[in-house]
């Protein structure tokens, strides 16, 4: 008997790697399908709506990454003068008025990667997976400064710092968390990897005619391995760049432009 009791531990074992092996299996075909349609879309992921003047110029925030592994350029016009859209720029972030995308399905999908990041993390707390964006100005926001954090995720995950603000005119935001949680935390936490990297993400509001203004938003990114950039690029180009800083482009202008025709 007491010889059995190794063998059912062994078999156990062996029965819960074939049980999650399907998930294995999909998981790494999703991976693969994304890294193709990734590579596929990239020049849709990394400019829309952006003149190539807009591309072309260097944008405040550009200085803080030289030379970007990871460049993308956004733009749209916003029926509404500055006044009306800088409001809601001062108050993004997680915990905050969230980030505008407006998506049932976005903000479940988030939900749900706040969730596993929170199991990694032996996390029990309530209440930070909440995935919602405000349609109104919260004043206990519209105070930023340089150094100021703002969440991404729940606390002890991604974050950004506020690296300059130009009130009505410029909001730079810098990370170096924000990389690192493409890859799963006994990989990111592990030296041996090496897993790094930086980003920027800067707002530029520039009024181009009467209550006409143009957004433009620039993320420049550098990081590394080789390895883990080839892999979770494409992440970065249709999470990031073709769904979220369309969708979040989106949401600031319906806010924007609803408050100026609201005066």
């Amino acid at each position: 008997m007491k010889g059995a009791l190794p063998l059912e531990s062994k078999l156990k074992s062996k029965n819960r790697i074939f049980a999650y092996f399907p998930i294995y299996i999909y998981g790494l075909i999703g991976l693969f399908f994304t890294v193709i349609i990734g590579y596929i879309i990239r020049q849709e992921a990394i400019q829309w709506g952006a003149t190539n003047e807009e591309i072309a110029r260097h944008l405040p925030g550009d200085e803080i990454i030289i030379s970007p592994m990871v460049k993308t350029t956004h733009a749209i016009l916003i029926n509404a003068p500055v006044r009306d859209i800088w409001p809601w720029l001062l108050q993004l972030g997680h915990k905050r008025a969230g980030w505008y995308t407006d998506k049932g399905w976005w903000s479940r999908l988030v939900k749900i990667y706040y969730q596993l990041i929170k199991n990694q993390h032996d996390d029990k707390s309530e209440n930070d997976q909440e995935v919602t964006s405000a349609n109104r100005i919260l004043p206990e926001f519209q105070s930023l400064k340089v150094s100021d954090t703002i969440l991404d995720g729940p606390p002890g995950t991604a974050f950004f710092i506020v690296r300059s603000i130009e009130p009505q005119k410029t909001l730079v935001l810098y990370s170096d968390t924000h990389l690192r949680y493409l890859a799963p935390k006994w990989i990111r936490d592990n030296p041996k990897f090496g897993i790094q990297g930086e980003l920027t993400s800067s707002y530029i509001l520039e009024e181009v005619g009467e209550n006409k203004t143009r957004l433009i938003l620039r993320m420049r990114a550098n990081y590394g391995p080789l390895l883990f950039r080839v892999i979770t690029l494409p992440v970065v180009y249709i999470w990031g760049e073709l769904i979220t800083a369309r969708l979040k482009l989106n949401g600031i202008k319906k806010r924007s432009e609803k408050l100026h025709y609201q005066k």
